[in-house]
């Protein structure tokens, strides 16, 4: 009798093992280059990128969808493929090489013996889907990092529709940090 429970707990086991849901993983993407026309260019400045300082609730893999009475809903099998700390600094450092060929970005922290002359620094309140909107609410400096002083200070506050998929989410907050290094090049272009 034994044996029979034993396997048939075993039988069970591996029955309810077989149908986990599957994991789905996005990331974010900077916007596509135009390859054609591209040719090698001399680097002639390198901007550092970060710190950049998310809100807490954004520090998890695991996707987060707002609702619009200030709850956060975690979006059942949907994971970023690497955490948002990492993944907006590469985003934006991609995004800001194909405005200026001319730049290099290194990420924060770098070494002390290669400092950036320039470093953009982030801090992101919000990175949300409320209804039919995706937004992004952060605060960017330009940092002299020779004087230690803050060259510029902005806010960026923008919003673009979605629709209510995750791919489209990851899609549109990569659409919101494609703007955001628009904004980021346009000061870099008058410190040059």
């Amino acid at each position: 009798m034994r044996k029979i429970l034993f396997a048939f707990i075993m039988c069970c086991l591996i029955v309810g093992c077989q149908h986990s849901p599957q994991k789905n993983y996005y990331y974010l993407s900077a916007t596509q280059a135009d390859e054609k026309g591209i040719s090698p260019t001399n680097i002639s400045q390198v901007i550092g990128i970060g710190p950049i300082d998310l809100a807490d609730y954004l520090n998890r893999l695991q996707i987060i969808d707002n609702q619009t009475d200030n709850t956060l809903k975690m979006v059942d099998n949907a994971y970023w493929a690497e955490p948002l700390d990492k993944a907006i600094p590469r985003v934006l450092a991609l995004n800001l090489t194909q405005l200026n060929h001319s730049r290099s970005f290194v990420s924060f922290p770098w070494r002390s013996d290669s400092k950036p002359r320039y470093s953009l620094r982030l801090h992101i309140y919000e990175l949300t889907r409320k209804g039919d909107k995706a937004s992004l609410n952060a605060d960017w400096e330009l940092v002299d990092n020779d004087t230690k002083t803050i060259s510029l200070r902005r806010n960026f506050l923008q919003a673009v529709k979605v629709d209510s998929s995750t791919k489209a989410l990851a899609h549109a907050y990569s659409e919101l940090l494609a703007e955001l290094a628009k904004e980021m090049d346009q000061a870099l272009n008058k410190i040059q």
